[in-house]
């Protein structure tokens, strides 16, 4: 028994050790010497400015918890968490056990105050009465110092689990954790320092990647570590991880790379991992959300066999529990970036794809691939429906003027109809125009519906009023076409 201990402790003592000669090495090139110190007591080294720390107790002075609450929106109050409930100050807070409890922690060279993060303070208490719980490790965590942090989130975690213990002495376990980037995986740390206790959620937002792609299952963010676990992923292979790691797991706009991250001079890659508490943050209040099309894997996705489809389920705080799988999401450019739920077949079209003219379904992430809709169930067969639409694909009139709004009969198209196709029209409805109005048709289409008019005279035809008629019947054959084949009107630019 002495043997396997002895074999532990060499085996641990051999881990730091690596990992203290990779930090010393990443300041080798400043060919300058690197202080080391111990302090003593806190079980603690420091190589040039990252702390490891080895062994230290909780409550530490590094990793502080600030409060806020309707009663304390705007002034922080410092909560002194210790080993008991008596030696804390929860009781003379403003802490109150009737409220939710949401645990946010920020992630690497960052702190409490990144501006995604106290954002989200304004929308919970703006949304309902919450206790707001900010962890601020930014000691244990500041740059250049990354496997040091990464080091330092198993302490980090379990301290926080001192926290969620104290929290639970006070009757409440409606305890939510909301952590970014390598706060999501200090949650993993959290769930593993209060067991048997299950946490009832914890809210990953673009966990960490680096040093976290081959670690064990009680070393990372995955299903175990709370009743329902849910993730969004942003910046996937760069900073934030790709593969799967909650309940349910939502891909934005592809996962990697965030619209509207490219300009202003912003790097995009830090720019779409801080997208992920921005769309978290927006998602608290937002009346549109952030719904997401269900899909098998993300290799399907890649493949293009993820189209969008009706199984859709909101991102984001109103997440429902008990949501499994994995869903892809799109998102506007800039705030509000939320689109909503897809509504029929209103998806943005390359104005290019000759598929655009005929309303079908398309995954908007792989039209830069397959503008020609090969991977569609109906390339080479687009015209086996009837449609109001026009057939012409330069989408001209045959003038050559501007594009001609107006759809096509009979497969004319209005700006070719002559006095004899109106006279042929007009007498095919005259029954019609037998001593009433035409009956309203409901249409889809943003159309006019112009009140009907008297069967014209011969020498009436040419008048300009008679074509706005024309124009108005036209409109509702269109209506009733739409009607019968349900074919949804894209707008292609």
């Amino acid at each position: 028994m002495a043997g396997r201990r002895n074999f532990i402790c060499s085996k641990m003592s051999w881990n730091v050790l690596v990992a203290v000669v990779l930090t010393a090495l990443s300041f080798l090139p400043s060919c300058r010497p690197v202080p080391v110190s111990v302090k003593k007591g806190r079980s603690s080294f420091t190589i040039g400015n990252c702390v490891w720390v080895v062994d230290r107790p909780c409550p530490d002075s590094d990793i502080r918890f600030y409060l806020f609450t309707r009663s304390n929106p705007d002034d922080r109050q410092y909560i002194h968490i210790d080993e008991t409930w008596e030696q804390s100050n929860l009781s003379s807070s403003y802490f109150n056990p009737s409220h939710p409890v949401k645990v946010i922690i920020h992630g690497y060279n960052a702190d409490m105050f990144l501006t995604p993060l106290i954002n989200m303070k304004g929308e919970y208490l703006s949304r309902a009465n919450y206790n707001l719980f900010y962890v601020d490790w930014s000691d244990l965590a500041h740059g250049p110092c990354y496997p040091s942090a990464v080091h330092n989130t198993r302490h980090v975690g379990k301290c926080i689990g001192q926290l969620v213990q104290r929290i639970i002495d006070a009757g409440t376990d409606n305890i939510h954790l909301v952590g970014f980037s390598l706060g999501a995986q200090v949650t993993n740390y959290v769930s593993t320092t209060v067991r048997p206790f299950r946490l009832k959620r914890i809210t990953g937002l673009d966990p960490a990647m680096p040093l976290f792609i081959t670690a064990a299952p009680d070393d990372k963010l995955d299903p175990t570590d709370a009743e329902f676990v849910d993730v969004i992923h942003t910046n996937a292979l760069v900073q934030g991880k790709i593969e799967r790691c909650g309940h349910v797991d939502f891909y934005v706009n592809g996962g990697i790379l965030q619209p509207g991250c490219w300009g202003s001079g912003q790097n995009p890659m830090a720019c779409s991992h801080h997208r992920a508490p921005d769309y978290y943050a927006e998602s608290i209040r937002s009346l549109t959300g952030f719904w997401g099309w269900s899909c098998q894997s993300y290799v399907y996705y890649l493949l293009g066999f993820c189209p969008q489809n009706n199984a859709q389920v909101i991102a984001g705080e109103d997440c429902p529990t008990g949501t499994e799988g994995m869903f892809m999401i799109t998102t506007n450019p800039a705030s509000p970036f939320a689109i909503g739920r897809w509504a029929g077949f209103s998806i943005p079209q390359k104005k290019d794809a000759i598929l655009n003219k005929h309303g079908l379904n398309r995954d908007p992430f792989i039209s830069d691939i397959d503008q020609w809709g090969k991977l569609d169930s109906s390339f080479n067969n687009v015209d086996h429906f009837p449609t109001p639409y026009s057939q012409d694909p330069n989408h001209q009139g045959s003038q050559g003027g501007e594009d001609d709004e107006w759809p096509y009969f009979n497969h004319v198209g209005t700006s070719d109809l002559t006095k004899e196709h109106i006279r042929k029209i007009l007498e095919q409805d005259k029954s019609r125009y037998s001593g009433g109005a035409l009956p309203a048709v409901k249409s889809t289409l943003a159309t006019t519906i112009l009140p009907a008019v008297a069967l014209p005279s011969d020498n009436d035809i040419d008048d300009a009023f008679y074509l706005q008629d024309l124009r108005r019947r036209l409109q509702q054959k269109e209506a009733s076409v739409m009607q019968r084949y349900t074919m949804p009107m894209f707008n292609a630019h």
